[in-house]
């Protein structure tokens, strides 16, 4: 939750301040429409598949706690992903004062709610066995 509120604060602030003090958009910062979401999709995209290809390397016989790191690592990436790619339009909306920019800084700080860490998610992402499942009740 605290990257949720703080990707929120920033681009609240940045939005803030752009309004306040209205600055000249430059033509040529137009290209951000473009490359704000093409970097957030190849991001995402690139963190998720990392996240899979960490899963299929986990064996059966390892340990939950080994399992679980891989979970909190391949989700702490998917994460700064997602952050840095809200941050990077944020920016780009100071700059350029494109509103589509701070709406993809908004979706992309939905995303990180949805992407956040669940019993569920890591049961199925993990294939655990129900015991497993039930001994992870109080890790996540």
């Amino acid at each position: 939750m605290a990257i949720c509120i703080g990707t929120a604060v920033v681009v609240g602030v940045l939005h803030t301040l752009r309004n306040q003090n209205p600055i000249d958009t430059e033509s040529n910062l137009l290209i951000l429409e473009l490359i704000v979401p093409i970097l957030a999709v190849a991001s995402f995209a690139a963190a998720y598949f990392y996240g899979k290809s960490q899963y299929k390397k986990i064996e059966n016989f390892q340990s939950l706690d080994d399992k679980l790191e891989v979970f909190k690592r391949s989700n702490i990436v998917l994460w700064a992903a997602l952050e840095g790619s809200a941050f990077f339009g944020a920016i780009g909306f100071y700059l350029s004062g494109r509103m589509n920019l701070i709406l993809y800084a908004v979706m992309l700080g939905v995303l990180l709610i949805y992407f956040r860490p669940l019993k569920s998610r890591a049961v199925e992402f993990l294939d655990l066995n129900p015991e497993e499942a039930n001994q992870i009740q109080d890790t996540i």
